[in-house]
């Protein structure tokens, strides 16, 4: 089978047709016969019926052609609908009239309607034999280390698929790239791309490179794992000799492999869809490229800086305010209401964790500055709120204006927010001076606390210093309320 996408249309076109026609013969329509006269031994004659199927079909043609499979159907069969209708012995070059040649030929002088699968296979074998007569078919695969297939096989569109690698056509070291000697494991999944050359034509190994990558991109971005691209590709024609080709050198990546389950085939393909046609550019495509880095890493330290410049390109956190808000935006779009401040404090500890690497910090003072949760835990679960992120961006879901999308989510928040207001003027300018030995650097910095729309102190710690009770218009947001500037 040289064209599955083909074959998949006609066949669904096929069975739909078969439930329709059985029906009604079912009903107690009738199927005409006609006799056929052939001659005998010593002269006589033998009388043969054979079934009008042909003229069953055509009359309920109207039905047929309604049926929501036959357009995609036509689609495949596409300027193939020409050269088979001449090999029936008709002219023409509309696929409609080429689909009904084909149930013909599919119910040839059958008296019954149930869908005949030996023979669909060998009438599709005549159209495919049609169409690729003059034809090169190319095979082009590349391995998956760390992919695992629930299913034998998942068609992605356009000639793609990725596939288990047990028991397949190609050379061992597509199966086992990064260790021939040690063949005893289990072989790798393959991304494969086939198509149809003319004679002449060259390899489209540009477009095999391009399409293997986009599609990690796509598992990256699909699930956690140590999926990566292997670092030579295979191709051949007509099944000839396989030649190897470079791709581009990819990481190996942590943790264990990357599962796609059963069923998960239409999901990964509109994640694929989604890819292909994204135009994002700017700091997007520059945070996914960070994230594909970072998948790649061995280590989870070095993944870390990976992933958190990707967010804070994504999150315009790369000025002070910017950054001391980052956590508390991203927190907005990863988690509801109820759960932010988890996240709020997995993005500070991360920030910690990373702060705490660069400075060469020992395993003793671990503890004091970032906590108790391992490194992978924080890494693992920033991985996974970024690719969320992403995702839902190139997706659609969310906007590319994260940072506003993030505000407009805890604008509509009724959980108080803390802001913290620290004066940043120099000494002799209207500010105190530096704190002494012992003394608290915190001990000046103004806390407010949104309720509702505005700000004020925490009524638990509001001042009634000098007999002054905290009162309520604090907290609005009209500036000709207040007293004096702030």
């Amino acid at each position: 089978m040289r064209n599955r996408a083909l074959h998949d249309a006609l066949r669904d076109f096929a069975l739909e047709a078969a439930s329709v026609l059985s029906e009604d013969l079912d009903a107690g329509a009738d199927l005409e016969f006609e006799v056929d006269e052939e001659p005998g031994r010593r002269s006589s004659v033998l009388y043969r019926y054979r079934p009008l199927t042909g003229r069953f079909i055509d009359e309920r043609w109207p039905r047929l052609r309604a049926l929501p499979t036959r357009e995609p159907a036509e689609r495949a069969l596409g300027a193939g609908a020409e050269g088979y209708l001449r090999t029936r012995g008709a002219g023409g070059e509309d696929a409609e009239p080429a689909l009904r040649a084909m149930l013909e030929r599919l119910w040839d002088e059958s008296t019954s309607f149930t869908f005949p699968e030996e023979r669909f296979e060998r009438v599709y074998g005549e159209v495919e034999r049609t169409l690729y007569r003059s034809a090169m078919c190319a095979e082009i695969v590349a391995p998956l280390p760390g992919l695992r297939l629930a299913e034998q096989r998942i068609d992605l569109g356009g000639g793609l698929s990725v596939r288990r690698g047990e028991g397949a056509d190609v050379p061992p070291e597509a199966l086992w790239p990064h260790a021939l000697e040690r063949r005893g494991g289990d072989p790798s999944a393959l991304c494969v791309l086939e198509c149809d050359l003319s004679a002449g034509t060259d390899l489209p190994l540009v477009e095999a490179r391009e399409r293997f990558g986009r599609l990690a991109t796509v598992l990256r971005l699909w699930g956690a794992g140590t999926l990566s691209l292997g670092p030579v590709g295979w191709a051949r024609l007509n099944g000839g000799t396989w030649r190897p080709f470079p791709l581009p050198p990819s990481g190996p990546g942590r943790g264990g492999p990357l599962t796609l389950d059963q069923g998960e085939g239409d999901e990964l393909c509109a994640l694929r869809d989604a890819v292909s046609h994204s135009c994002h550019g700017g700091a997007v495509a520059w945070a996914v490229a960070r994230f594909e880095m970072g998948c790649e890493r061995a280590r989870d330290g070095e993944a870390l800086s990976d992933y958190l410049l990707a967010l804070e390109a994504l999150l315009d956190g790369g000025s002070d305010l910017g950054r001391a808000t980052l956590s508390l935006r991203m927190a907005a779009l990863c988690a509801d209401e109820r759960d932010r401040r988890a996240v709020q404090r997995r993005v500070e500890l991360a920030f910690a964790l990373e702060r705490f690497l660069v400075g060469g910090g020992n395993g003793e003072a671990y503890l004091e500055e970032v906590g108790s949760d391992s490194p992978r835990t924080v890494v693992l679960e920033i991985e996974e709120h970024l690719r969320a992120i992403l995702r839902d961006v190139i997706c659609g879901y969310l906007d590319t204006d994260l940072r506003s999308a993030a505000d407009d989510v805890l604008l509509e928040s009724s959980e108080p927010i803390e802001i913290r207001a620290r004066d940043l003027r120099e000494p002799g300018r209207g500010r105190s001076p530096e704190p002494g030995p012992g003394e608290d650097e915190h001990a000046d910095d103004v806390r407010f606390v949104r309720y509702g729309n505005g700000y004020q102190p925490p009524l638990d710690e509001a001042s009634t210093e000098d007999g002054v009770t905290p009162s309520q218009e604090w907290a609005t947001d009209d500036a000709s309320a207040w007293s004096a500037p702030i």
